[in-house]
């Protein structure tokens, strides 16, 4: 039944007059007094024993039909409620994976456990981190609150907002969801300086940014608010800086990656230098897809290159930037090369070009490894349209790398350790032993092979690990930020391999059983006690699902089983083009009637699906525009649950929908 607009208005007014003149209702959490530590629950799932939500928090157990399945959701909801994270990023990758699922309502549910669970536990940080995120699910779930408690509703998050950053005055995540709430809300609510106050702060302490990349939302809705005050210079710079200049996402975006047609897939936003071991060790990133890294000798005469690079010219630039930052390195003399893919040698010919006579080591059987990275793409935003063949093709290592070799570079003793890595079989750990420092490469990349590709080597991955925990290292560094950011220790490592061994036991134990990749990834796995390794949460989360699929593309054929045996995949030849004629031809749907139903898919959180069906309808109704943008809504979706730790699927949803993703602009 629709309210009658006279009616409505009254109502409406009657609310904004009694939200705006009274006060916000109080937040209660009622605190969790156990002191001993939360029981272990646990369950057959499918075939094995694995982690379950712990006795309080039963009720978020994901249950077929339930709701849209999201395997980041499932997994979080199961770890985090052992307890309190000290750490904000599962906190902040849960509540934006709510976001960007339309699931804020178990969300917010979610997060007043957490809080009522584990208040005392919390120190004022970690309460604030968790106040900060909740007030971000609230915010965005406002407009599916009834209008008479609606302004009621908005008013008591703007006190959540002030209660964590009262908790934590310099926690940025505070200051972030607060300026990016108050930029959104309407004029009625009077926050726009308060907005402005909030995102100039975080401009005014860039050293508090939690990650480069970051604080791109901070600048996007700066152009915002200067656009509303009619500053149309300021506006223009913030913009700029935000990298939107093209194309303003539906969705918030602080993470690591960006895509452009010309340079391709780019790990970091923008570019920095970070000083690992002080005046020893250099990690340069955002200069290509991998990272560069820098090591001077123990008698300060000569650098040696970790890798060569994406591509001649990106190399150039991050070697130029390290030396602007840090203008007395000495200079380049040796190359030491973990794996001859492409975004690891293809700059090798701009080190050459600065010195001939510059030594390149790396393995004897890299001819494979070259050999699957010459295929071309269907995806041009990965590698990018200035990417040349020759740049990997040419490649050949000065010193032939075969057996365990160590020798000197300026004083610096240096150990090649040949393995067959997760990724690669012409891997080379790269260990100095003054510095506890090894460089693993690309061996524990979540993918194990690139995903275009066969490759990945799943037994030999666990070699690799116990290789370098052997070496005992202080550092571990690795061929990408996001991989360095899982495992950079050996506490980090040690737990992951365990991890690591037991979902590839699970994993193939289900394959043996008729389960698809699918299924088990449905399943949840999580090994029991991994609830006690909050240092590994996103170490095991981020490749689980890629794991899961590359063990059963070893194990399986051109058909794939399925546990009901009604679902197999490999029989038919079923494509978007089969779609599309269901849409039109058996279904008899409009263009509009088409919008109508995939706009439902997203507000269910059925984003891969919506995603699926708006290109098939793209080829049935090509001039509906609200297909086209709920296309966008879909993937900008997909790409905001996937901007941190899954650099393929952002670059592949990005390209589908024909955009870019610059990286930030530098000041």
């Amino acid at each position: 039944m629709k309210l009658k607009v006279p009616y409505y208005l009254t109502v409406l007014t009657a609310a904004i007059l009694t939200a705006c003149s009274g006060e916000p209702s109080e937040q209660n959490f009622a605190p969790y007094t156990e002191n001993a530590s939360i029981e272990q629950k646990t369950a057959s799932v499918g075939l094995s024993k694995s982690l379950l939500p712990s006795r309080r928090f039963e009720s978020f157990k994901q249950h077929e039909n339930d709701r849209s399945f999201h395997a980041d959701i499932a997994f979080y909801e199961t770890v985090l409620s052992y307890g309190s994270s000290t750490d904000p990023n599962p906190i902040f990758l849960l509540a934006n994976a709510y976001i960007a699922t339309n699931q804020q309502k178990y969300g917010i549910a979610y997060f007043e456990s957490s809080l009522g669970n584990f208040n005392l536990q919390m120190t004022d940080e970690v309460k604030s981190n968790y106040l900060s995120a909740y007030a971000l699910l609230r915010a965005s779930y406002a407009d599916n609150i009834f209008l008479i408690s609606r302004i009621v509703w908005v008013r008591d998050t703007f006190k959540i907002l002030e209660d964590a950053r009262n908790l934590s005055p310099n926690n940025p995540l505070a200051h972030w969801a607060s300026g990016i709430i108050y930029a959104q809300v309407p004029s009625l609510f009077n926050k726009k300086e308060k907005a402005f106050q909030e995102l100039r702060w975080l401009i005014d302490h860039p050293e508090l940014e939690p990650t480069p990349g970051f604080y791109r939302e901070v600048y996007h809705y700066l152009a915002k608010l200067y656009t509303e005050e009619g500053d149309a210079e300021l506006a223009k710079k913030y913009l700029a800086l935000s990298g939107y200049t093209d194309y303003e996402p539906k969705m918030l975006f602080s993470g690591w990656f960006s895509t452009t047609k010309e340079k391709g897939l780019l790990f970091a936003p923008t570019p920095w230098v970070e000083e690992v071991i002080s005046n020893r060790v250099f990690a340069v990133r955002g200069f290509g897809f991998s990272d560069l890294h820098f090591v001077v000798s123990e008698n300060g005469e000569e650098l040696i290159s970790i890798d060569a690079g994406t591509q001649p010219y990106s190399y150039k630039e991050g070697y130029e930037f390290l030396l602007e930052k840090y203008p007395g390195l000495p200079p380049l003399t040796t190359g030491l090369i973990t794996h001859a893919h492409w975004d690891h040698i293809g700059g090798h010919t701009y080190l050459k070009s600065l010195n001939p006579g510059i030594l390149l080591y790396g393995r004897e059987n890299f001819h494979g490894t070259i050999d699957r990275v010459l295929k071309n793409h269907s995806y041009t935003q990965f590698r990018g349209a200035s990417f040349k063949d020759d740049w990997v093709s040419k490649y050949k290592p000065d010193v032939v790398v075969d057996s365990t070799s160590e020798f000197s570079i300026g004083e610096s003793h240096v150990e090649l350790i040949p393995v067959n890595g997760g990724e690669t079989e012409d891997a080379l750990l790269i260990h100095f032993p003054d510095l506890e420092l090894v460089f693993m490469g690309d061996a524990l990349m979540p993918f194990y092979g690139e995903p275009w590709t066969e490759e990945g080597f799943i037994d030999e991955a666990l070699d690799v690990m116990d290789a370098t925990l052997e070496l005992s290292p202080k550092y571990i560094l690795h061929g990408h930020i996001g991989i360095t950011v899982m495992y950079k220790n050996t506490q980090q490592l040690r737990a992951y391999r365990d991890a690591y061994k037991w979902l590839v036991q699970e994993t193939r134990k289900h394959l043996r059983n008729g389960y698809s990749a699918k299924d088990i990834i449905r399943l949840n796995l999580i090994p029991p006690g991994l609830q006690n390794h909050p240092e590994i949460f996103i170490g095991y989360l981020s490749p689980r699902n890629h794991i899961i699929a590359r063990t059963a593309d070893h194990m399986v054929g051109i058909w794939q089983e399925e546990v009901t045996g009604k679902d197999p995949e490999g029989l038919d030849v079923i494509t978007s083009v089969e779609r599309g004629r269901l849409l039109q031809l058996y279904l008899g749907l409009s263009g509009n009637q088409v919008a109508k139903a995939l706009r439902k898919m997203i507000d269910n959180g059925d984003n891969e699906l919506a995603l699926q069906m708006a290109i098939a309808a793209e080829g049935r109704y090509p001039a509906n525009q609200k297909i086209k943008r709920l296309k966008e809504v879909a993937a900008d979706r997909l790409r905001s649950s996937v901007q941190f730790f899954d650099p393929f699927k952002f670059v592949t949803y990005t390209e589908i929908i024909e955009k870019e993703h610059h990286p930030i602009s530098r000041k």
